[in-house]
C-alpha cells in the first residue's frame, strides 16, 4: 500500500499536521486500545445510553480534510454496528463481522459524523448477532445506513483482548508521544500515513482514501482491475487484521476504478469470508454492468492465494447533495 520512495512529507504541503495527527492517533491507540487506523479517522464513542453505544467520527482536517469520503463512513458503521453487539453479549468477546451493507445516502457528508446503532437480534449462545445504524453528518443530514452480521470468534493465541475505550472505566490517561517514543509498530504505522499524505497531496484525495488506495496494474482490460496493498499496522485491527471498515474501502476502490469516472458508490455489500492477516492483499474488481443511470460492479480479495472477501457495489451519477 505505501509506496518505498514516496518522500516524507514537509511543513509546506501539510506534512507537520499529519504527523501530529498520527503522533495522536498512535498514543491513543497505547491509551486505550483499539485500533490505530480508528483512532487515526477521528473514531471515539460516548459511554452507553441505555446500553447503546453511540460512535462518532470527528477527524482531524489534516486526515480528512473536507467531505467524509466512502471508506471512512464504512469504517464507523462497522465499528457502530459491531458495538451494539458486544453490548448486548457482554464486554469481552472478540467479534468479527460476516458481512457488512451500507447504502450511501447523498455525496457530501460533512464531520462530525454520529451512529445511532440499533441491535436487532443476538444470541448469546452463539454469540451471534445482528445490529443495524444510520449516519448522520453535522448538519443532521442521514448520509449513511448500515446493517451487519456479526459472529463470535476465539481469540488469536498469544494475543491479548483489551476492552473498547467506551467499555473501560475510568477511561485511561492519554500521555502524548513524541517521534522518538514510537515503537516499531507504531512508527511503522505513522510513517505509512505521511506517505498516505503525500499520495493524496498529489491526487487530490485524502489520507484516509490513501491508506486503503492499493497499487494498480495498468495491463488489464477495460472494465477491470487489479491492485496490490502491503498490510501494515496502520489498518489492522486489535488483533492483527485488516479492519472491516478497510476492507471495505479496498474492496471499493477496485470496483470505483473498473467502472471509471462520472460514477458514485450508492450501496456496496462485502461478505468477509476470512480475516485478513497475510502480508499482501490482491484485490480484483470488474464491472458487471454500465448504464447511465447505475452502473454495478464487484471486487475480489485475496491474501496469499486464499479468498478474504467478495463485495458487490451500485453507483450512480453524483447527486450534487445529501438527496
Amino acid at each position: 500500500m505505501s509506496s518505498g520512495n514516496a518522500r516524507p512529507a514537509t511543513p509546506s504541503d501539510g506534512g507537520d499536521a499529519v504527523l501530529a495527527a498520527a503522533l495522536r492517533a498512535a498514543a491513543r491507540t497505547r491509551a486505550l486500545g483499539m485500533h490505530y487506523y480508528g483512532h487515526l479517522l477521528g473514531i471515539a464513542s460516548s459511554r452507553p445510553d441505555e446500553g447503546r453505544p453511540r460512535p462518532h467520527l470527528d477527524p482531524d482536517p489534516a486526515v480528512i480534510p473536507d467531505v467524509v469520503p466512502p471508506v471512512a463512513l464504512a469504517a464507523i458503521a462497522d465499528l457502530a454496528v459491531g458495538s451494539a453487539v458486544r453490548a448486548a453479549l457482554g464486554a469481552g468477546r472478540r467479534l468479527g463481522t460476516a458481512s457488512l451493507t451500507l447504502h450511501h445516502v447523498g455525496s457530501s457528508a460533512r464531520a462530525p459524523v454520529r451512529a445511532d446503532p440499533t441491535l436487532l437480534w443476538a444470541d448469546s449462545d452463539t454469540g451471534d448477532g445482528l445490529a443495524r445504524c444510520d449516519l448522520r453528518d453535522a448538519r443532521g443530514e442521514l448520509v449513511g445506513a448500515a446493517q451487519g452480521w456479526f459472529l463470535a470468534l476465539p481469540v488469536p493465541d498469544g494475543r491479548q483482548l483489551p476492552p473498547l475505550p467506551w467499555e473501560r472505566e475510568p477511561a485511561p490517561t492519554i500521555e502524548a508521544l513524541a517521534e522518538a517514543d514510537l515503537d516499531e509498530r507504531e512508527r511503522a504505522a505513522v510513517t505509512a500515513t505521511l506517505r498516505a499524505h503525500e499520495r493524496a497531496r498529489e491526487r487530490g484525495t485524502s489520507t484516509a482514501e490513501e491508506l486503503t488506495s492499493p497499487v494498480w496494474s495498468e495491463s488489464t482490460a477495460e472494465g477491470t482491475a487489479q491492485g496490490t496493498m502491503q498490510v501494515g499496522p496502520e489498518v489492522t485491527n486489535r488483533v492483527g487484521h485488516v479492519q472491516g471498515g478497510a476492507l471495505y474501502g479496498i474492496a471499493l476502490a477496485a470496483a470505483a476504478r473498473a467502472v471509471g469516472p462520472g460514477m458514485e458508490v450508492a450501496e456496496g455489500h462485502y461478505q468477509f469470508v476470512r480475516p485478513a492477516d497475510g502480508e499482501r492483499i490482491v484485490v480484483d474488481g470488474a464491472v458487471l454492468r454500465r448504464g447511465r443511470a447505475a452502473a454495478f460492479a464487484e471486487a475480489s480479495l485475496s491474501v496469499e492465494g486464499r479468498r478474504v472477501g467478495v463485495a458487490r457495489f451500485a453507483f450512480r451519477p453524483p447527486l450534487g447533495g445529501n438527496g
